[in-house]
């Protein structure tokens, strides 16, 4: 043990933390999703490979030697998606300097807010900050497009089979849409509010994210963070309060919660 202790290298330290945030990303990744079980059939085939060669059925080996040996090929196809999305985002993080689309970002989502406003269409639009919302995207409608005020409104526009649901956005892309969120059960929230700001006060009380709400009873635009709700904002104010909490976030952290970010799907 002491002799391993002493050939412990500083390449070794880093090579265990490399492969530790990449296990934990694909946790976050596949966290609630159907992904999960699809892994989970692949590991009963790989074990049944294991029995079947313990046990010498060679005709059962044959065949699953086959699978095994297609096996990285397998999980390329299945999660190609997801896979995109990640190398997309950590190119854009790479490359790109820190924060460099959020401005154009916030823009976009505070002229949304003011236009859903103005015509008395409700909204809920979902910022997702440093805990991961897979598992709100279960039952959505799938989009990873740039974040522009006029698909915003489109969105939400009545009649239009996603209105009810909310809008997730990552960084500077919609990823999904018609997405259910849990409802807060605090009695300490105005009665007559409704459904959708209920959502946002739910969602935020068990993560990180912002959620916008626009009533479409009278147009208020409304900002729920850690559980808490601020109503009646204008489009000045919801731009100050978006962009003050996006830079606290990004000024706070330890050195690993950065190096977090950095990797954050």
């Amino acid at each position: 043990m002491g002799e391993l202790f002493f050939n412990f290298r500083w390449q070794d330290a880093l090579d265990i933390i490399l492969v530790a945030v990449i296990i934990y990303q694909i946790f976050l990744i596949l966290r609630g999703t159907q992904a999960i079980w699809v892994l989970a059939g692949l590991f009963f085939l790989f074990l049944s490979y294991l029995a079947a060669r313990y046990l010498e059925l060679f005709t059962l080996e044959w065949l699953l030697d086959s699978v095994m040996k297609s096996f990285f090929l397998i999980i390329i196809i299945l999660f190609q998606a997801d896979i995109r999305r990640v190398l997309s985002r950590i190119g854009r993080r790479a490359l790109a300097p820190q924060g460099a689309s959020e401005p154009q970002t916030m823009e976009e989502i505070c002229e949304a807010a003011e236009t859903l406003s103005n015509y008395r269409i409700g909204g809920l639009i979902v910022l997702e900050r440093q805990v991961g919302l897979s598992e709100y995207l279960e039952g959505s409608i799938r989009l990873d497009a740039l974040v522009t005020w006029e698909l915003l409104v489109s969105i939400f526009w009545p009649h239009n089979p996603t209105h009810d649901g909310a809008v997730i956005i990552q960084g500077d892309r919609i990823v999904a849409s018609g997405c259910l969120l849990p409802l807060t059960k605090s009695p300490d929230l105005d009665p007559t509010l409704g459904t959708r700001h209920r959502a946002a006060v739910g969602l935020t009380e068990n993560t990180d994210a912002l959620a916008l709400v626009v009533s479409e009873t009278n147009g208020m635009i409304s900002l729920a963070q850690g559980g808490k709700l601020k109503k009646n904002l204008s489009r000045i104010q919801l731009r100050q309060e978006l962009r003050g909490l996006v830079e606290d976030t990004e000024k706070k952290g330890s050195w690993f919660e950065r190096l977090g970010r950095f990797f954050g799907t």
